[in-house]
This record gives structure tokens, C-alpha cells and sequence, in this order.
């Protein structure tokens, strides 16, 4: 009966990504050639004059899809129906994809999903890059990466994409066993799934989106423009979309609690909340969030908000200074 479920989870499971990876591959290739009907990114660099033209009979789209994200964003915690904060987060962050499927694949038509970016470029184009602290984890992953560029005399450009393209992968990995432990967990009928890969993430599928996402953002941060023109690194989008996923992670663990109590309170005490750390890393980050409360976690919606604000700020001025020093 064992090896049944586990046959079925794991075959599901790689349908489920598949399928996944299938429509994303099919859907960007439609919404590419929908999209190149108005996307100023048809016409050559050059052609200025027409490029603005198609740029400002698009601007009143970029500023109503820009609100409306806001909204999906707000209204999800308003409501407590925190899915939609999540698909507002990920609309948010659909211009990354955008960007890098235009440079790297030459899907022009996507590349005008930054028309949802619009307000914050032409407020300051440097708004894209209050996030740029995230880009610290991936210049210590990268330091080895540019020793042996060094030494070896090779472009440090393709190892730098060679290590986007290595943390997208594990991402992917860690989501589609993710995925496999919850269906597996699910036919056999366990309530709380602490077993496999979620022994060492409560949250594995949003951690394997999060890595992912992250590849994907210093992939699309380091490669040059294309047609369309040049866009800051965008770190800022992906710095709110991945606190937003970390507040809707909190409230679901709050769920849970209520749910199941303390056999669930047992699990969340010994099991890392997304990327196991060492003790001392996770007490320095959790260490606003504990003097903001006066507890280890956030409890209700209200405490989540004001802790996803708190850490918005911190963050944001961790990156000023770095501004003008990172080089992404």
C-alpha cells in the first residue's frame, strides 16, 4: 500500500511539473506574440520617436495594472484571504520575467509586462533598486565564482549566469519535493507533514519559489538590455514579493495552531521556518520582529502587517548606501 502511494504522489508530482513548466513555456510564447502587436520592444532602439509614441499610448495600462496589484495586495490581508496578496506579490514581480525573457529568449512582446513598473520608473528609476541588499547572498556565493574566473582567465559574466542558473534549478527541486511530500503526506492521511523535505522547511514550495525567483532576478540584474531599452536591477520587486509570501506563510502557520494545536506548536519549534540556519543568524534576524512584538512571532493579521512594514524599511535602508556601490 506504501509503495502505491508513494508511486502516485511521486508520478503526480512530476505530471503536476511538467505541466507546470509546459504551460509556462507555451503561455509566455502566446502572450509574446499577443503582446508584440503593442509593445514598443517591435521597433529597433533607434526608432525613438515611435517607441514613445507606443510608450505613452500604453502608460494609463502600466498605472491601473500598478494599482490594481496594490490592491490584490492589500485586499488579501484586509480579508484574510491571504492567496490573493500572493497573486498580487507574483504580479508584481512578472516584469522580472518579462526583462529576462526579452533579453535572454528575444520574447520582445513580454518584455511589456514593465509597463506595470511604470509609475515607480517615472517617479525615480532608482525606486527598482531599494532592494539591492538581496544581492548580498549572491556576491559571497559568487566570490568563489570570480576567483576561478580569475584565475583560470575566463569571461566572469558566464559563470555568474551559470550560478543564476544552478540556484533556479534547486529551487525547482526543492519545490517539486515540496510538492511530492504534501501529496504523499495527503494519501496517507497525515495531518501535519513533518516528514522528507519538510523536516528541514515548513515551507518548502514557497522556499523552492523564493530560490527560484531569486536565480531568476540576478539572472535578469546581470544580463545587458535588449530592444526596449535599459531597466535597473529589480530587487525591490522582488524583496516585497517575497516578504508578502513570508506574511502569508506566518498566517498560515497561525492556522495551523488553532487547527491542531500543540502538536503542530511541537513541529514549528524544531523545524526551520524556510531555509535552515544556523541558531546565531536566525536569532540576529528575528531579533526586530521579537523587539516589535516583545514575542517570538506574530500572532494575528495585524502583528503579521506591522512586521512585514518593520522589515520593508529595514531592508530598504540597508540597500541605499548600496546603490552606488553594488555594480549588478
Amino acid at each position: 500500500m506504501r509503495s502505491t502511494e508513494f508511486s502516485i504522489a511521486l508520478i503526480l508530482s512530476i505530471l503536476f511539473s511538467v505541466a507546470l513548466l509546459y504551460v509556462i513555456i507555451v503561455v509566455s510564447d502566446a502572450i509574446h506574440w499577443f503582446l508584440l502587436k503593442f509593445s514598443p520592444e517591435c521597433f529597433y532602439w533607434w526608432d525613438f520617436k515611435e517607441v514613445s509614441k507606443r510608450i505613452e499610448a500604453l502608460r494609463p495600462f502600466g498605472y491601473i495594472s500598478f494599482i490594481a496589484t496594490l490592491i490584490l495586495i492589500l485586499a488579501g490581508f484586509i480579508i484574510r484571504r491571504m492567496k490573493i496578496s500572493i497573486l498580487g506579490s507574483i504580479a508584481l514581480y512578472l516584469p522580472t520575467f518579462g526583462y529576462f525573457a526579452s533579453a535572454m529568449f528575444f520574447l520582445a512582446g513580454i518584455g511589456v509586462l514593465r509597463l506595470l513598473w511604470l509609475p515607480l520608473l517615472d517617479l525615480c528609476p532608482t525606486i527598482l533598486r531599494l532592494g539591492d541588499v538581496i544581492y548580498l547572498p549572491y556576491l559571497l556565493l559568487a566570490l568563489p565564482f570570480s576567483l576561478i574566473a580569475w584565475a583560470f582567465q575566463l569571461p566572469f559574466m558566464d559563470l555568474s549566469t551559470l550560478l543564476s542558473l544552478i540556484i533556479m534549478v534547486m529551487g525547482l527541486i526543492i519545490f517539486f519535493l515540496g510538492v511530492f511530500t504534501w501529496l504523499y503526506g495527503k494519501f496517507k492521511g497525515i495531518r501535519i507533514i513533518d516528514f522528507w523535505i519538510s523536516q528541514y522547511s515548513r515551507h518548502p514550495q514557497y522556499f523552492g519559489f523564493l530560490l527560484w525567483s531569486y536565480g531568476l532576478t540576478i539572472l535578469a540584474s546581470t544580463i545587458g538590455a535588449h530592444k526596449g531599452g535599459y531597466v535597473p536591477p529589480p530587487s525591490l520587486p522582488w524583496l516585497i514579493s517575497t516578504l508578502i509570501i513570508v506574511g502569508v506563510a506566518l498566517h498560515e502557520e497561525n492556522v495551523m495552531v488553532r487547527m491542531y494545536g500543540d502538536e503542530y506548536i511541537r513541529y514549528r519549534n524544531c523545524t526551520p521556518f524556510m531555509l535552515p540556519l544556523p541558531k546565531q543568524i536566525s536569532n540576529l534576524a528575528t531579533l526586530p520582529m521579537r523587539k516589535l512584538l516583545g514575542k517570538s512571532r506574530p500572532e494575528n493579521g495585524r502583528e503579521i502587517a506591522s512586521t512585514i512594514l518593520l522589515y520593508s524599511i529595514i531592508l530598504i535602508l540597508l540597500s541605499t548606501p548600496l546603490i552606488p556601490l553594488l555594480k549588478i
